[in-house]
């Protein structure tokens, strides 16, 4: 099977440059996956939903400064036009920030248009391809949790592996929690299980309540929720925390916390270990575990 790219770009000597650089990649044979690359070009969103509309094509490489839409408009465009194919961005230097909004709404992975070459561009391809039909798949394997209506933990050891990768490649913070509603095991006792069920279910509404549209939110475990949250300039790790960690309080939601950062590239198992060992005493996941200092010690 060949791949076939669709390429958005509005000028033409990027365009140019985009059709020699895939002919690198198919000549050096980058991806043996696909025998040859197909190309399919467009200068303008019209064009685009033209081939749109007559084939679907493996993966998209969408130029952000696309004449006619700008930013965050010109993928949400192609976003609902297609959303089952994949969507790798092509940023200019400064709109990071931007790329990482847009990454979390759905977009695959970005290139930044000086990065752009044979080797980082079929990278991005071969993961966004992959990556996409794997999350394809688990979601027909139901990534729901079927009580509170979140992602379950697998769906959220995606999400997470995804934000780790992020918080490394942009030397970014990265928060991950773990939140444990207090006492359920002694009201299943006292109420029954749909009481205790009833509890998750507000609280699981409560989260929702208090997070970002960035944050990522899913339910873990039995008594767990798992929470993402990025480092941004609008509002720091440190910031987030003590946000969240005062709205849970009312609810009688404990938090523990593990922090991403350059001295301490922890793997995603290892974080929620850590939350989980932060969670304070006496809950009913830390009886037999032992006691954790909070990685806030060292995370600023």
């Amino acid at each position: 099977m060949n791949l076939r790219v669709l390429l958005i770009e509005s000028e033409p000597e990027e365009m140019l440059f985009l059709h020699d650089v895939l002919g690198e990649i198919e000549e050096s044979r980058c991806l043996p996956e696909w025998p040859r690359i197909e190309p399919l070009s467009a200068a303008t969103w019209q064009e685009a939903e033209s081939i749109l509309s007559a084939s679907q094509p493996h993966v998209i490489l969408l130029d952000l400064d696309l004449a006619g839409e700008e930013g965050a408009g010109a993928f949400r465009v192609v976003q609902a036009a297609a959303p089952e194919v994949p969507v790798i961005l092509m940023v200019n230097s400064g709109d990071e920030a931007l790329a990482v909004k847009l990454i979390r709404e759905g977009a695959e992975d970005f290139l930044g248009k000086n990065q752009i070459d044979c080797a980082p561009l079929a990278h991005a391809l071969r993961n966004a391809v992959l990556r996409h039909r794997l999350l394809a798949a688990a979601r027909a394997a139901a990534l729901t949790d079927s009580l509170t209506g979140l992602c379950n933990r697998a769906g959220f050891l995606v999400l997470a592996a995804r934000d780790r990768k992020l918080a490394e490649r942009l030397q970014r913070r990265w928060m991950l929690l773990i939140a444990e509603p207090k006492n359920l095991t002694e009201i299943a006792a006292a109420f029954g299980e749909q009481r205790r069920d009833l509890q998750l279910i507000e609280a699981a509404d409560h989260l929702r309540s208090i997070i970002t549209p960035a944050d990522a939110l899913a339910r873990i475990g039995e008594h767990h929720f798992a929470i993402s949250v990025f480092d941004t300039e609008a509002e720091s790790v440190e910031q987030a925390w003590a946000r969240i960690r005062n709205a849970a309080a009312e609810r009688r939601i404990e938090l523990g916390v593990s922090i991403f950062h350059g001295q301490n590239p922890l793997s995603v198992d290892s974080m929620l270990d850590q939350a989980l060992a932060d969670l304070p005493p006496g809950l009913e996941s830390k009886r037999e575990s032992r006691p954790a200092q909070s990685s806030f010690a060292g995370a600023a």
